[in-house]
């Protein structure tokens, strides 16, 4: 007799496969998502840091007061015609900003502008004065 279907053991490999095939995909996902985030959060610090290079270049000092805000350091980068150097990058990449302005005493100071990405990883990034990164996992957020 010839009896065509299929067997239990061999409806379960093809279960196996398909969500092995599925763990894959999703590693690679969040491998990706966390790039966007983290790679978008630095976009936005470098045009942060470009803006602080056109203040130093027209008033001869970087932005003075520590801002734990973005809009505290926006506030700061004016013009002398009042107009802002940057338009304000949305924030949206990252959950928390602040900016640690150099020490006025010292003319080589460095500052620093510090966000912790909106990633599975709570990336957090520096960047300095002179373009230098620091990225530091925090762990994943609870």
């Amino acid at each position: 007799m010839n009896q065509r279907g299929v067997t239990t053991l061999e409806l379960l490999l093809v279960v196996v496969i398909i969500g092995i095939l599925a763990m894959i995909t999703m590693t690679e996902y969040f491998k990706v998502h966390n790039r966007a985030y983290v790679g978008a959060a630095l976009t936005d610090l470098q045009g942060l840091r470009q803006a602080i290079s056109m203040h130093d270049a027209e008033w001869g000092v970087f932005p003075t007061d520590d801002a734990g805000d973005l809009n505290g350091l926006l506030s700061q980068l004016i013009d002398p015609d009042g107009n802002p150097y940057i338009s304000p990058p949305s924030g949206s990449n990252w959950s928390s900003f602040s900016y640690v302005a150099p020490d006025p005493s010292d003319p080589y100071g460095d500052y620093e502008l510090t966000v912790v990405c909106r990633d599975h990883f709570n990336t957090q990034l520096t960047v300095h004065w002179n373009s230098e990164v620091e990225y530091l996992r925090l762990g994943p957020s609870n």
